[in-house]
């Protein structure tokens, strides 16, 4: 019993903002994932864990996506759990919440009637917004259920303090192909991406289903490739996460500071992940890519490097789309109603998946510095 005291305890910390952590000059962060424990897709656990590992990003808060809408998600499978782990290791207390349990009806519906302990997450994000005393850079990768239903709400609030929405989600060029996360919430991206708000549009895939032909973020890695450098903690985590540990027999706080189990690092070493999130992250830090050493690593803007070493990796242009509700998402918009987004774009396709992999397991290996 005192064993779970103490973590409950810990978890509870961890839901509370910390008034001593210095911000400032930090770009604020407001991350909404459907993260779980035990896992649905483990990607979720290496993009969580490179945001943390971004000095220049204030983590505000993480509201966590309920996924498929069919309830209690998040309380069979807590997001929370590697959340208290990643504040555990990085010495933060970001807040995080719960999002609403079921899909919107309709685009307009702002999700009132869903039932109260599942609208902690809209609140939290609501909140944060107004609490901020500047614009804040909203990043989701699961469903646009709670940004859509805070937008429903109060839409002019989020249209002064949205300073940039990052969405990962969907097709670039594909016409009718529906990717899992629009599926997630059809109304709720026809809210979004139908809206005024500063979308930056990363979608999953271009040219069909894992097929990457220059305005997705889709790459495959080993787990060796982005781990191998990574601290005996952020190999606990991993380790933790990827072979589904119980929370109920194997305390997640505890499990950090404990002995590398060897067998269980190798066994995930062997397996590869498809990504698409991390790096991307560095763009909202505004951070330089550089080339050293055959390494390719990301570095504060104000970072001093030799120009011959900056690489232009990926950026975001301007594009008009058309959110059309039998089709989904189109790219060829109509030219009587053009809906302007802006949309990744891989600038050097020769090297995108080795410098991704190389940034990413850079992060990683400073997660907790």
């Amino acid at each position: 019993m005192k064993r779970l005291s103490v973590f409950l305890l810990l978890i509870f910390s961890s839901c509370c903002f910390s008034a001593v952590e210095d911000c400032s000059g930090r770009i604020p962060v407001i991350y909404c994932t459907d993260l779980f424990h035990p896992h649905c897709d483990p990607d979720d656990h290496f993009d969580i864990a490179s945001l943390y590992a971004i000095a220049e990003i204030d983590i505000k808060a993480i509201i966590l996506d309920q996924n498929n809408g069919n309830g209690r998600n998040q309380d069979k499978t807590p997001g929370s759990v590697p959340i208290s782990q990643l504040n555990y290791i990085t010495k933060r207390n970001v807040p995080y919440a719960a999002g609403l349990s079921h899909k919107l009806t309709t685009p307009e519906d702002a999700g009132l009637w869903q039932p109260k302990e599942y609208q902690k997450g809209v609140e939290l994000l609501l909140d944060t917004l107004k609490k901020s005393t500047e614009p804040v850079t909203v990043i989701t990768v699961g469903s646009l259920r709670d940004v859509a239903a805070a937008y429903n709400r109060e839409p002019k609030l989020l249209r002064e303090k949205i300073d940039r929405l990052f969405v990962f989600v969907g097709e670039a060029s594909k016409k009718g192909y529906v990717d899992y996360n629009i599926d997630l919430d059809i109304n709720a991206y026809i809210r979004v991406m139908g809206s005024d708000l500063p979308v930056y549009w990363v979608p999953c895939f271009d040219g069909g289903l894992w097929q990457n032909n220059g305005n997705a973020s889709f790459w495959r890695v080993s787990h060796r490739e982005l781990l191998a450098k990574a601290s005996d903690k952020a190999l606990n985590f991993f380790i933790y996460a990827l072979c589904k540990k119980d929370k109920d027999s194997v305390e997640p706080l505890q499990y950090m500071d404990g002995e590398v189990d060897i067998k269980a690092r190798d066994e995930i070493f062997a397996q590869k992940r498809n990504m698409w999130c991390s790096s991307v992250f560095t763009y909202v830090a505004g951070r330089k890519i550089i080339h050293k050493n055959g390494e390719f690593v990301s570095i504060p803007a104000e970072t001093d490097c030799c120009p011959k070493q900056v690489v232009d990796l990926f950026t975001f242009k301007d594009v008009a789309i058309d959110v059309d509700r039998p089709v989904r998402i189109l790219t060829d918009a109509k030219p009587d109603k053009p809906r302007k987004v802006k949309i990744f774009q891989i600038v050097n396709k020769e090297i995108y998946a080795e410098a991704m992999t190389s940034i990413t397991a850079d992060l990683l290996s400073r997660l907790g510095e």
